[in-house]
C-alpha cells in the first residue's frame, strides 16, 4: 500500500496569492501570483527543500496562468510563459527576468495557458470569451482563435487528436477541430467550469466546476462518470503520471486536496489557507499547489522528502487551527475567511487603512502607519468578540456542545440534574446513559424518551417552552430548557414601495429642490432604514444603450438591437426569461467608456427582490469587483463612479444584496477612503452608501466595521464640500454614536475626538448656516456634537 502523502517542502517568496503552477521535467516549478510576479524554483539538490532561481516582473497587473515550453530553435534553454490579467502574455527565456516577447491579442485577463500537441505550440484561454492556439513560430499573430462562449473561458486543451476543448463560465464545454470549427457542445456541469485535464492513454479527459463535482468524458463528448466529495468550488486538477494512466488530484475553496485514482478517493488533507488556488504534480510524484497565502507547498509519498518532524508538527497546528477558525465568526466573516499575515506584505492605501488578520491564536488588527520609505504596517491589537458559528446557539455543557441541556429537579431541595440532548440523536440512547450517569431507576426510560421527544421538538418550532412541561418525575411543570437558538433580532426595513425619506418627508432624493427639505425637529440617530436611489427613467436608459450598441463592431460586445427591450424590463420588474439577465451580464464586459448605462440598469433592477436574489448569487461577485473598480482612485469616469455609488446603495433593498455588500465592506471602504469625489451627485451618493453601511455594520454587531467607519467618515466629512452630503455623513456618524454597546460607542467617540481638523469643521457646521439647507446640516452637526461633548 502507498504510503500517504505528507508535507515535503514550503516555498516563500510571494506577497499575495499563488494563482498557478508550472512544472519542468527536472521538476522545477513555476509560480505565478497576484504580487504581479512569477518565480522560478529548482531543487537545491541537498534536501527535500527549493531555491528561488529567478523572478519575471514584467506583467502590470496579476499573474493568473503560467507554462513552461521545453528548448526549442529560438528558446534553446527553455520557455516560460505567462498570462496576465492585463491581458498580456509574455514569453520569458527562461534564466532571463525579462520578457523576450509580448502577445496582445486578448481583451482580458489571460486565466489559463496548455501545451499544443505539435512541437512549439500552445494555447490561451481568457475572460474575453475566447482561446486561442500560437506557435512559437508564428509569433506574433495567433494561428486560430475560438469562439463560441458566452462567458469567461477558464481552461483550454489540446487532446492527441488534435481537437481542442475549453471550459467556461458559461457553464459548458466545447469540443473544436483544431481550426477553430465547433464540434460539438458537453452539457453537465451546473455551475462555471474551472479546469481540465486530459487523460491521453485512456482517451478520457476530466472537468472540474463550482458545483463541487469531477466529470471523466470521452474523446467523442460521453459523460462517463462523475466523482463528488468536494464540498466547494473546484479550482485545479491535475494528472500524476508517475503514479498510473488514471491518477489525478484536485484542489478547491474548501481548503482541500483530493488525490483519485481509478475513480476512488484515496486520500484527502488540508491546507492552511483559504483557496488552493493550483495544483500539479511532478515528474517524480510529488504534488504541488499553490494557495491564497501565497505560498507553494511540495508534498509526497517518499519517507525520504518528507519535511522535518518539527515542520510537520508546525503545519498541522496550522491546518488544525483554521479548521478551528472556520466555524468562527467576527463581524459577519468568518475568521478562515480573513487574510493571513501574507497579506501584511501588501503596502496599505493610505494612512489609517485597517486589516484584519487571520493568526494561528486569532484574529489580530493591524493599521498602515505612513511615514514615506519607513511605511509599515502596525498591530493595533488582537479583534475580540469571535463566535463559534458551528456551535451558535447551543449551550456547552462538560466541554461539548449541545442543542438543549434540560434542568431536572428531581428531589427537592437538591441542585437539579443536567439533561443534554443533540437533534438527530437516539433518545433512548441519551435517556438510558442519563439515568444510569444518576444512578436513577430504569423504569423511568420511557418517561424521559417522551420528554426528550416532546421537549426538543417543541422548542424547534418554537412552541414556548414553559409551564406546559411535565416532569417525568414528579409530574410537576419544573424542566425549562436552557439551551436551543435565540430569537434573531428584528431585521432592519429597507425602502420599499412609497420610500418615504425621513430626511426630506419626500419619495425619493431631490438634492436639486430645496422645498421639498424640511428641517428636523426631532433627533435624528439613530436610523435604521437604508437610503436607496429610486428614480430614473428606463426609456432613457434604453435610448442611451442602442446609441452605444450602434457604435460597436463585431467582437466588441455588441448585441442584436431588440434584446434591449427585454433588458430593461427588470428596470420595473423582475426578470421574466433568464435569458436577459445574461445578457445583462455579457454588457458588463463593454468598455469603461460606455459601461454606464449598463449599471444603472443594475441599479434599477436590483431594487426588486427576485432580480436581486438571482444577481447577487449568480453574478455577484463579477458585479462586486466592477463597482469597487469604479468607486476607486483607479476611475477616471465620472459617471461611472455616480451609478457605482448609487447601485451600491441600492443593494441593500433585499437581504442577498446586503449579505453581497457585507462580505464586500472592507474593500468597498478602503476603495472609497483614497477617493477624491468633486461632483456633487457623486459626494451625495457617497455619503448615502456610508450611511447605509453604518447601519449594516450595527445590524451585523460587525465590531471591525465600526471601527473602520470610525475612521473614514470624519474624513470623508472634511474632503466633502456638499451640504446635503455632508448632512447624511452626519447622520451616519451619529447613528454610530447612538448604537450598539456603550464601549463600541465610546470607542467611536474617542477616535473621532482624535481628529483635530474635523472637530474643528464639526464646529463650524454646528454654528453657522445661510440656507435651508444649510441649518439642516446645523442642526445635525449640533446633535453629532452633543453626542462627542456630551
Amino acid at each position: 500500500m502507498a504510503k500517504p502523502f505528507k508535507l515535503s517542502a514550503i516555498l516563500f517568496g510571494h506577497s499575495l496569492d499563488v494563482r498557478s503552477i508550472a512544472v519542468t521535467p527536472e521538476n522545477s516549478i513555476i509560480s505565478g501570483s497576484r504580487d504581479k510576479t512569477a518565480k522560478l524554483w529548482n531543487p537545491n539538490g541537498i534536501n527535500p527543500g527549493y531555491t528561488e532561481a529567478l523572478t519575471y516582473r514584467d506583467h502590470k497587473n496579476f499573474v493568473a496562468s503560467v507554462l513552461y515550453l521545453e528548448p526549442n530553435e529560438l528558446f534553446p534553454t527553455g520557455t516560460v510563459i505567462t498570462g496576465g490579467n492585463d491581458s498580456a502574455i509574455l514569453i520569458y527565456k527562461i534564466h532571463e527576468p525579462f520578457a523576450s516577447v509580448k502577445l496582445e491579442e486578448h481583451k482580458n485577463t489571460v486565466c489559463y495557458l496548455s501545451k499544443g500537441c505539435e512541437k512549439n505550440t500552445f494555447l490561451s484561454s481568457s475572460w474575453d470569451n475566447t482561446a486561442k492556439l500560437w506557435s512559437i513560430n508564428n509569433l506574433p499573430n495567433s494561428l486560430v482563435t475560438f469562439t463560441g462562449h458566452t462567458a469567461a473561458v477558464w481552461a483550454v486543451i489540446q487532446l492527441p487528436n488534435t481537437n481542442i476543448v475549453t471550459a467556461s463560465a458559461d457553464k459548458n464545454i466545447t469540443i473544436f477541430s483544431k481550426d477553430g470549427h465547433r464540434i460539438q457542445i458537453l452539457h453537465g456541469h451546473t455551475d462555471c467550469v474551472r479546469n481540465l485535464v486530459d487523460l491521453p492513454d485512456l482517451q478520457f479527459f476530466v472537468s472540474v466546476a463550482n458545483d463541487a463535482t469531477i466529470r471523466v468524458w470521452s474523446y467523442n463528448g460521453k459523460n462517463l462518470q462523475t466523482y463528488y466529495g468536494h464540498t466547494n468550488y473546484i479550482y485545479g486538477i491535475a494528472r500524476n503520471e508517475a503514479d498510473g494512466p488514471n491518477a489525478i488530484v484536485t484542489s478547491d475553496e474548501d481548503r482541500t486536496i483530493r488525490y483519485w485514482k481509478d475513480g476512488e478517493n484515496i486520500q484527502t488533507f488540508q491546507l492552511p489557507a483559504q483557496s488552493v488556488w493550483c495544483v500539479e504534480c511532478l515528474s517524480n510524484g510529488d504534488i504541488v499547489t499553490g494557495s491564497s497565502d501565497g505560498v507553494v507547498r511540495v508534498f509526497t509519498q517518499h519517507e525520504s522528502r518528507y519535511a522535518s518532524e518539527e515542520t510537520l508538527k508546525a503545519f498541522e497546528e496550522e491546518v488544525n487551527a483554521l479548521s478551528k477558525q472556520a466555524t468562527q465568526e467576527i463581524g459577519g466573516y468568518k475568521v478562515s475567511d480573513l487574510p493571513g499575515c501574507e497579506a501584511l506584505y501588501e503596502p496599505g492605501k493610505h494612512a489609517g487603512q485597517m486589516k484584519m488578520i487571520r493568526e494561528v491564536n486569532g484574529v489580530v488588527a493591524y493599521t498602515w502607519v505612513d511615514e514615506g520609505e519607513n511605511s509599515h504596517w502596525e498591530k493595533v491589537g488582537e479583534v475580540l468578540g469571535g463566535v463559534d458559528k458551528a456551535n451558535e446557539g447551543k449551550t456547552l455543557h462538560e466541554g461539548k456542545y449541545y442543542d438543549f441541556v434540560f434542568s431536572v429537579d428531581v428531589e427537592d431541595g437538591k441542585p437539579p440534574l443536567k439533561l443534554p440532548y443533540n437533534k438527530g440523536e437516539d433518545p433512548y440512547v441519551t435517556a438510558h446513559a442519563f439515568l444510569q450517569k444518576n444512578m436513577l431507576p430504569a423504569d423511568y426510560l420511557e418517561q424521559v424518551v417522551n420528554f426528550i421527544l416532546q421537549n426538543s421538538q417543541s422548542a424547534s418550532n418554537n412552541i414556548p417552552v414553559n409551564s406546559e412541561y411535565i416532569d417525568p418525575f414528579t409530574g410537576a411543570s419544573r424542566y425549562t430548557p436552557s439551551g436551543g437558538k435565540p430569537s434573531n433580532a428584528s431585521s432592519i426595513p429597507t425602502n420599499n414601495g412609497a420610500n418615504l425619506d425621513p430626511f426630506t418627508g419626500a419619495n425619493s432624493y431631490n438634492t436639486g429642490s430645496t422645498n421639498q427639505i424640511s428641517v428636523p425637529k426631532t433627533n435624528l440617530f439613530p436610523q435604521t432604514t437604508y437610503r436607496l436611489f429610486e428614480m430614473g427613467d428606463p426609456n432613457l436608459i434604453l435610448a442611451k444603450l442602442k446609441e452605444f450598441n450602434g457604435k460597436l463592431s463585431e467582437g466588441q460586445g455588441k448585441l442584436d438591437e431588440s434584446v434591449f427591450e427585454g433588458i430593461i424590463k427588470m428596470c420595473n420588474g423582475p426578470f421574466i426569461d433568464p435569458k436577459y439577465l445574461e445578457l445583462l451580464f455579457e454588457l458588463l464586459n463593454w468598455n469603461d467608456e460606455i459601461i454606464f448605462p449598463v449599471i444603472d440598469v443594475i441599479r434599477l433592477a436590483v431594487r426588486n427582490e427576485t432580480n436581486n436574489k438571482y444577481i447577487c448569487t449568480s453574478h455577484g461577485g463579477i458585479i462586486i469587483e466592477k463597482l469597487k473598480r469604479f468607486i476607486s482612485p483607479e476611475c477616471k469616469i465620472a459617471n461611472n463612479t455616480l451609478v457605482s455609488f448609487r447601485a451600491l446603495c441600492n443593494f441593500f433593498a433585499h437581504s442577498f444584496g446586503e449579505n453581497l455588500i457585507f462580505h464586500n465592506r472592507t474593500e468597498i471602504l478602503e476603495n472609497i477612503t483614497g477617493l477624491n469625489v468633486g461632483n456633487k451627485n457623486s459626494q451625495i451618493a457617497l455619503a448615502t452608501l456610508l450611511l447605509n453601511l453604518t447601519v449594516l455594520c450595527l445590524k451585523k454587531s460587525d465590531e471591525f466595521g465600526i471601527l473602520i467607519l470610525a475612521n473614514v467618515l470624519p474624513d470623508m466629512i472634511n474632503l466633502l464640500d456638499d451640504n446635503e452630503a455632508q448632512f447624511r455623513a452626519y447622520v451616519a456618524l451619529g447613528t454610530m454614536l447612538s448604537s450598539g454597546s456603550s464601549e463600541q460607542a465610546n470607542a467611536v467617540r474617542q477616535k473621532v475626538l482624535e481628529d483635530d481638523k474635523f472637530m474643528e469643521r464639526l464646529n463650524d457646521h454646528a454654528s453657522q448656516y445661510s440656507n435651508e439647507i444649510e441649518l439642516k446640516r446645523k442642526n445635525c452637526a449640533s446633535q453629532v456634537q452633543n453626542k462627542l461633548l456630551g
